[in-house]
């Protein structure tokens, strides 16, 4: 396809990412995966926003047009379901070859056959929060490490056939829960439906807390919001953590830290009180 012929929110998407078009790659699939972590955090302030407007339409994401505005107007990336499904549609629209992986019922993820590797797929992944800054070809090379710094991710095959396993070491210390899933499933966005709406019911992760994460490889780091605690990790691994006292302090770490002036972190903060949720109690 050519540009001329993309949906509006296609061209927009791809000029927010600030990557031409290019014929489906190992290399120009890198490139956006790279450009999306620098670019687009991994937040859900964008739920709680949506949390009283999914009472009342049962609407679980933004569609494609809607993603894309939020990029531009309020510096909204959103959690595994809303940047995942839409960079998928992305990647269809740019004649990728993708489709969803279910990762242990609460996690999306894609997978994508690409020209140079027509036997196998691999494993792309935008909204965890974790370093995908590539591809995984987790089906040929399972010893590969996708890392920063402290935080590494293997996927690797368990001991049941056809089954991966999504492992994250932060720092030497295995991250819980250990993800599994099996490519050799086909699944439609209808069939996230059910964990999507059991994400938006009180006490779930993200309806609990605070999260914003970002990339910003121009500085070697990336940085990330957990309620009040404040954290920079640098490419060599140092981690510097701070521990913030105020919703304005909260707002002045986004607007210096995170570049995001516009991500409405006030209102997501009177959600969650709203919900009983002290994000400044610190925890025992």
């Amino acid at each position: 396809m050519k540009p001329n012929s993309f949906p509006r929110w296609a061209n927009l998407y791809l000029q927010f990412l600030k990557v031409p078009v290019k014929k489906p790659s190992f290399e120009y699939l890198s490139e956006i995966c790279t450009a999306h972590l620098n670019l687009i955090p991994f937040e859900n302030i964008s739920k709680l926003l949506n949390y009283k407007h999914y009472q009342g339409t049962n609407k679980y994401i933004p569609d494609s047009e809607e993603f894309v505005d939020q990029l531009f107007t309020k510096n909204m990336g959103g959690t595994c379901y809303a940047i995942n499904h839409n960079l998928c549609k992305l990647l269809k629209t740019l004649g990728f070859s993708c489709r969803y992986a279910d990762l242990g019922k609460v996690h999306m993820a894609i997978l994508v056959r690409l020209p140079e590797y027509p036997d196998e797929e691999v494993y792309v992944d935008c909204g965890s929060a974790a370093p995908f800054f590539k591809p995984v070809r987790f089906e040929t090379h399972p010893d590969d490490v996708t890392a920063f710094g402290g935080d590494k991710i293997f996927i690797q095959p368990e001991e049941e056939t056809g089954v991966y396993a999504f492992r994250r070491y932060v720092d030497g210390k295995l991250s819980k829960p250990v993800w599994t899933f099996n490519p050799g499933l086909t699944y439609h966005f209808s069939d996230f439906l059910p964990a999507i709406k059991q994400s938006y019911q009180p006490g779930q992760t993200f309806m609990k807390m605070l999260r914003c994460q970002l990339w910003q490889l121009d500085k070697k780091r990336s940085v990330s919001l957990v309620n009040h605690t404040f954290k920079i990790r640098t490419q060599t691994g140092t981690v510097k953590q701070y521990q913030l006292s105020s919703v304005s302090e909260i707002r002045k770490v986004i607007d210096e830290e995170f570049s995001l002036p516009q991500l409405p972190v006030e209102e997501a903060i009177s959600v969650l009180n709203h919900l009983g949720i002290n994000i400044f109690q610190r925890e025992n």
